[in-house]
């Protein structure tokens, strides 16, 4: 496998026409076939189906079809590292991170990019469903993820850096927006909900069954998706409400959805930044000075 051939079968895949998909490449079109050939015969399935009128792909191609964009894109991003290195570039640093609106770490980059400019900063969203944080290899210099994430493990040092409160999130005019701290939660027994799945965001997940279990009743969940956009979406078209960090709703335009945030001590999820104490990068020491200079000082 080689990354021409990821290149022609993602081009492929795109256009659904091996005429475009070698105009797109720059090359004949029979240098395209023959790399889906082989690529197809590395892989021992079929990526398309093909006829003379069309193009489709096949079920095994549609769920290469995620792996063969990381693939590209992470020899894109070592392409580009190299090319910083040679040019000047002073270290790396890797940081993973949940979807969350995390201002500490917007801030502490800020600092970091302005004292050091010639440090690679590369930072990865990461399912809140992944255990990172297990022993043996880690690419990543710090973690920041939920508090309930994190191992039972004297390997780690954390510092805590927000809590996100949760807070109902429903189209805009919905009945229920001007409930407001007087909103009876069995009110939403008969609504339709849209989460978060409980792959991505099974601490989310659970603080929502909670939420509902100590009222009495189980949501009635319509749909699940892997993102937060995708859920948002669906509230501003009216499909059904969700239970959400009200920070997350920001994202979305304030005329489209109703916040109300949910007045309740558990109702809320807290953040952190962590790191193996063995931490041996120096450009990581370097942004644990400033993470320790910015830690949120009314955070216990």
């Amino acid at each position: 496998m080689n990354l021409n051939q990821i290149k022609s079968f993602l081009s492929v895949s795109q256009t659904l026409n091996f005429t475009n998909a070698a105009k797109q490449n720059d090359v004949p079109q029979s240098t395209i076939s023959r790399q889906i050939h082989d690529l197809e015969q590395q892989l021992g399935v079929k990526l398309f189906y093909r006829t003379k009128r069309d193009v489709r792909l096949t079920e095994e191609g549609r769920t290469f079809l995620p792996y063969a964009r990381e693939i590209l894109e992470a020899a894109k991003k070592g392409a580009y590292a190299v090319k910083q290195l040679h040019d000047g570039a002073k270290g790396r640093l890797n940081l993973a991170t949940v979807p969350s609106a995390n201002t500490f770490l917007t801030k502490c980059l800020r600092i970091f990019g302005e004292q050091y400019p010639d440090i690679i900063v590369d930072v990865t969203y990461v399912s809140s469903g992944d255990a990172l944080l297990e022993e043996g290899e880690d690419h990543y210099d710090f973690h920041f993820l939920y508090m309930d994430m994190l191992p039972d493990s004297d390997e780690f040092d954390t510092i805590v850096t927000h809590t996100e409160t949760l807070g109902l999130i429903l189209p805009a005019g919905h009945p229920l927006a001007g409930a407001g701290a007087d909103l009876n939660p069995s009110a939403l027994q008969k609504e339709r909900f849209i989460l978060i799945s409980e792959e991505e965001n099974p601490i989310l997940y659970m603080q929502i069954m909670n939420y509902c279990r100590m009222y009495r009743f189980y949501p009635h969940v319509i749909n699940q998706f892997n993102d937060m956009k995708s859920v948002l979406l669906c509230i501003s078209a009216g499909l059904g409400i969700s239970i959400l960090p009200i920070t997350f709703s920001r994202e979305i335009s304030a005329s489209s959805i109703e916040v109300v945030p949910i007045d309740h001590a558990d109702a809320s999820i807290t953040c952190a930044v962590a790191w193996r104490k063995s931490l041996l990068n120096p450009a990581a020491a370097l942004f644990l000075r400033i993470l320790q200079e910015q830690k949120p000082k009314d955070i216990l």
